[in-house]
């Protein structure tokens, strides 16, 4: 059987890193912020964190780095977000026997994705579609995405390998939300918000407690989210992931007036 144990553990702080890595076979890192905030920062969380994963892994001589990265960091050179994660990934590659898994949009019960906006649309009569709703996602059930980093614990690869993996549904962020509309039986107007008009309101809502959205990740929808064939998990693995509209029906029931727990 294996074992598990839950650790507070700061990963910049390499000492304690350390301590929480020693003795593991396998290392996989999941830290991850999209928003830019002082105490828990893109340059603290990807950048120095994923440096001292890579320095302690290398110093206990871990068997495996599996390190959880986002699609489309390669290709979006002003987001700070994606360029930070890219650093990342730079850093997990000079480990032996590492890889590197790149999901898109990923959805479940837990999620601030899906349930982020039919909590939205529930109080608001409007829905924005920044860019127009053009950019395109593969959404991918948490489960789904657990099972291919499984998957990989055992299996090898060439160091610094990529993995790409998303759903078998593509879809633009304007069908998810009428998706999401018509399963919540609501009416609601959608606005369409040119990307240069999304920055500049995304200027204002940063600086509310709760933050809409961000500069940031209106930089990261101006890229497509959706997997290279190339990097595609099933080029290693045979698993096939769930549909998005079977599995987000049944994650939306509960927020329909009939739905619950």
């Amino acid at each position: 059987l294996g074992q598990h144990s839950l650790i507070n553990c700061n990963i910049c702080d390499e000492k304690k890193l350390g301590k929480a890595i020693e003795g593991s076979f396998c290392v996989i890192n999941l830290v991850g912020v999209l928003e830019n905030k002082k105490k828990n920062s893109f340059n603290a969380a990807h950048v120095q964190g994923s440096e001292s994963i890579m320095k302690s892994c290398k110093k206990h001589n871990t068997q495996k780095l599996i390190h959880i990265s986002a699609i489309g960091v390669d290709k979006n050179k002003i987001s700070k977000y994606a360029i930070t994660k890219l650093k990342a990934e730079k850093n997990i590659k000079k480990v032996q026997n590492s890889i590197i898994i790149r999901p898109s949009i990923v959805f479940g019960y837990e999620d601030n994705f899906l349930n982020f906006f039919a909590n939205y649309a529930k109080f608001s009569p409007f829905l924005p579609l920044i860019g127009g709703g053009r950019t395109k996602f593969q959404p991918i059930l948490v489960s789904d995405l657990v099972q291919i980093i499984i998957g990989c614990i055992n299996k090898q690869f060439k160091d610094g390998q990529i993995i790409e993996a998303g759903g078998p549904d593509t879809l633009s962020f304007k069908e998810i939300l009428i998706f999401l509309l018509n399963e919540l039986k609501l009416k609601r107007y959608l606005i369409n918000l040119p990307f240069n008009l999304a920055s500049k309101l995304a200027f204002f809502l940063e600086r509310m407690p709760v933050k809409l959205i961000t500069r940031d990740q209106v930089e990261m929808l101006k890229t497509d989210n959706t997997v290279n064939k190339k990097n595609s998990y099933k080029n290693f693995l045979k698993y096939e992931c769930n549909s998005f509209f079977i599995a987000a029906k049944k994650q939306l029931k509960f927020y329909k007036k009939n739905g619950g727990h």
